[in-house]
């Protein structure tokens, strides 16, 4: 059995580990410092490709509502609703995912479409339009797109020309267009002046195939099968997004 230490020894021991102290704390803490920059530098690689992840799947799925005519739907669907629709038009094609956001909208005798439409009497232009949209309205939950289309389709351009003011000899939407890309520069504003600009309102040639909606060739009768659901609910959500753009311009002050 080994000896107890003397007096001498229990000293001379705790001076020796006092003396020592100082440097296995610094190897200690170093150790812990260099263990944490490691952990951190994996965390901030986790973050990097998870960002870049996010960024590519909201390219693609811009791309395709881009591509389907779908406005204002960041208003509309949430951030896991969007990546079901490009899930859907990846393993189904863009037809089944613009066949998917129609039947969203459709739900319960197309209430979410109702329910929007409603909000648009707090702008003074809707309200003294009010049989104008709500004919038009009735006519798209009815499935007479040959009527809800042309009716709805100028309020647009009616009211974008509320939102632009006193300026001639330029088409109002696009012009909105413009202004709202020349504010903000975000994925959903380019999908708006993709869309209106470069579909909706792009200058035509009556002699060629027109796009998939198309205000020229509609409202001048050189197109008879514009009548879908799904372009009865493009011109819907055309004309909510220049209601939600009229607000914006409002809060500023500027309507």
């Amino acid at each position: 059995m080994k000896a107890p230490l003397t007096p001498f020894e229990q000293v001379f021991a705790v001076l020796h580990f006092l003396t020592n102290l100082p440097d296995a704390l610094h190897r200690s803490t170093e150790e812990w410092m260099e263990e944490t920059r490691k952990n951190l530098s994996a965390f901030e690689k986790q973050i990097a490709e998870g960002k870049a992840e996010y960024e590519k799947v909201e390219t693609e799925a811009f791309a395709v509502l881009t591509r389907g005519g779908w406005l204002s739907m960041e208003r509309h669907l949430t951030g896991p609703q969007v990546r079901t629709i490009l899930e859907i038009a990846q393993a189904k094609g863009d037809d089944a995912a613009n066949r998917a956001i129609t039947d969203y909208f459709a739900k319960d005798d197309w209430a979410l479409v109702t329910a929007m439409s409603e909000e648009w009497f707090d702008i003074p232009y809707f309200k003294y339009r009010e049989p104008i949209v709500r004919d038009g309205i009735a006519a798209h939950r009815s499935g007479k797109f040959t009527l809800s289309v042309p009716a709805l389709l100028p309020l647009a351009e009616g009211l974008a020309a509320e939102i632009i003011g006193p300026i001639t000899n330029v088409n109002a939407v696009k012009e909105v267009a413009r202004g709202w890309k020349a504010q903000e520069q975000e994925l959903w504003t380019q999908l708006y002046v993709d869309v209106v600009i470069d579909v909706m309102y792009t200058k035509v040639d009556f002699s060629k195939k027109p796009p998939y909606l198309n205000r020229h060739f509609i409202l001048h009768g050189r197109v008879a099968d514009y009548a879908t659901d799904l372009n009865s609910l493009r011109v819907i959500l055309l004309v909510d997004s220049v209601a939600h753009l009229w607000r914006e311009k409002q809060k500023r002050g500027e309507c």
